[in-house]
């Protein structure tokens, strides 16, 4: 039987529309202790792409989530856009992996919130990123 796995006290099922309802599900978690969101989810069969890893568009969809929901907490804003998304993939995440996304706002205008995201399964950091938002 596989182990199921456990979720840090206070998460909170994000994915209750549209895509990420498909994709998910999907999770935020309490804030971290130096301030940054966070966010997770449990790779699933339907993650994984046909070399046995996560598929690298669902990482990257998962942090565009990921920031997009910080940057509306952030900025107070109903929605906020991407501009961009620049991700860098250093690992792969397996089937079964919890992994987790920390957000920190590096930078905040009027009108865009600039971020930078880390993605990890453990003490394995899968994905780096950098993002600018627009605040609608």
């Amino acid at each position: 039987m596989a182990e199921e796995l456990r979720f840090p006290e206070g998460a909170e099922d994000i994915s209750t529309s549209g895509f990420n309802r498909f994709i998910g599900p999907l999770y935020r978690l309490p804030d971290g202790e130096s301030g940054e969101r966070r966010y997770c989810f449990p790779v699933a069969d339907k993650h994984m792409n046909a070399a046995g890893a996560v598929h690298g568009g669902m990482l990257m969809a998962f942090l565009d989530i990921s920031m997009s929901r910080t940057s509306r907490l952030e900025s107070g804003a109903a929605t906020c856009s991407t501009v961009s998304l620049a991700c860098d993939f250093l690992a792969p995440g397996r089937l079964g992996d919890l992994i987790l996304s920390r957000v920190r706002v590096s930078r905040r205008t009027r009108t865009m919130v600039f971020m930078s995201a880390e993605t990890w399964a453990g003490d394995r950091l899968l994905l780096t990123a950098q993002g600018v938002w627009k605040v609608a």
